[in-house]
């Protein structure tokens, strides 16, 4: 049975076919487009099997956009473990990114060995890129932010960096009255308070 003219013409040859597949695989491979890149988790593997490089980079990062805050505090990277948030699953495609930066940037591959003024460079190198690289960074940055300063992970101890004092402590009646509410009251209209 013979083809039409009009019909061939539709067809998509075997080497197109091959011409752009070639041409995907090429692009994956660069590593051009960040979605793919996570999707397909392209990042060394060491960022998957070992958890203490993903934590001390994520611990550089917010004490980079957290400044005063203490390295060691134990809910430092917490919110970024916490499965409550959708940038726990690409926690470890940050850490990557962060290290690939700070190699390109500065030649050093341990994002956490950067002084504070380089770090804050390769997070803004982060934010500065388009699309998906923009969006995971802003998130990073105010994830990191608002779990620290909301004191989200311990309602009692709050964030002393800003004077945030924890969870609202009723222990003491000077804090939550007025010395002298009767400055605030109306004049009573008997002599005892009470109505007639």
């Amino acid at each position: 049975m013979e083809r039409s003219e009009s019909s061939r013409g539709k067809l998509v040859t075997r080497r197109r076919a091959l011409g752009w597949i070639g041409s995907a695989t090429l692009a994956l491979a660069a590593g051009a487009c960040t979605p793919v890149r996570i999707v397909l988790k392209m990042y060394p593997e060491e960022f998957e099997t070992d958890p203490d490089l993903v934590d001390g980079v994520l611990r550089a990062f917010v004490t980079a956009v957290v400044p005063g805050m203490p390295g060691d505090h134990p809910n430092l990277t917490r919110a970024f473990y916490d499965d409550y948030y959708r940038l726990s699953k690409y926690r470890n495609f940050l850490a990557a990114d962060l290290c690939e930066r700070s190699r390109s940037m500065y030649g050093r591959t341990e994002f956490a060995e950067l002084s504070l003024e380089q770090r804050t460079r390769v997070i803004e190198d982060g934010l500065d890129r388009g699309g998906v690289t923009k969006r995971l960074y802003v998130g990073a940055v105010f994830l990191a932010q608002i779990a620290t300063y909301a004191g989200i992970y311990d309602a009692e101890e709050g964030c002393p960096l800003i004077g945030f004092q924890g969870r609202y402590d009723l222990s003491e009646l000077a804090h939550v009255s007025h010395p002298h509410p009767e400055r605030f009251l109306p004049p009573s209209r008997t002599t005892d308070g009470n109505p007639v």
